[in-house]
């Protein structure tokens, strides 16, 4: 038998093998395709609506703001769009001395969102108010034992400053100063060492 009837012969033996394949292949990468094409919808829709609440928000409304927000908790936990939401939603809490629900807000960024620097500034937002409550340990906690973003290390001082240990409350400054930071805020640090010397 030539190569030619081995490969003839093979095909045919095998023929419904390969088109089940083809078929069950196309439909795979069809099947992807509606998704993403759906995933890049939702998110295009999701966008449209947070530029609507921060419009809104703008203008001094605040209820479209809280509204989404409390509606992309549970829908869509871990989408940027809910968590950024969730940063003007605990602003606008706390400012109605609502600490509790600003709290709530925070606390879902911190355990859903994937983006680092968003997680960094809610914990950031609600150690400052914990610090304002007076709950100093619990924004030590927050803020971690070694925090590697020189905001969270100056709050950190602060802490230490509010508890009157002086040497840590210097020691974290100096760590802060060690980063690059504007001469605005090097100077308010440098004025803190100073002013506690």
């Amino acid at each position: 038998m030539s190569d030619d009837e081995k490969v003839i012969s093979w095909f045919e033996e095998n023929y419904k093998g390969l088109l089940l394949g083809i078929v069950v292949g196309l439909s795979i990468l069809f099947s992807y395709k509606y998704f993403l094409a759906n995933q890049n919808k939702a998110q295009l829709e999701l966008s449209r609506q947070f530029d609507v609440a921060v419009e809104n928000y703008r203008k001094g409304n605040n209820d479209i703001m809280l509204s989404f927000s409390e509606s992309n908790m549970s829908n869509n936990a871990d989408n940027i769009y809910t968590s950024l939401a969730n940063l003007y939603s605990a602003k606008i809490m706390y400012l109605d001395n609502k600490f509790q629900e600003s709290y709530t807000f925070l606390d879902h960024i911190i355990k859903y969102s994937d983006d680092i620097e968003i997680i960094d500034i809610a914990k950031y937002r609600k150690a400052k108010i914990l610090i304002e409550e007076m709950n100093l340990s619990e924004a030590h906690s927050i803020l971690g034992d070694e925090p590697n973003n020189y905001q969270h290390i100056e709050l950190k001082g602060d802490i230490y400053y509010l508890e009157k240990n002086i040497n840590e409350a210097v020691n974290y400054y100096n760590k802060a100063l060690l980063y690059s930071l504007t001469p605005n805020e090097r100077k308010n640090i440098k004025a803190k060492i100073n002013l506690i010397k």
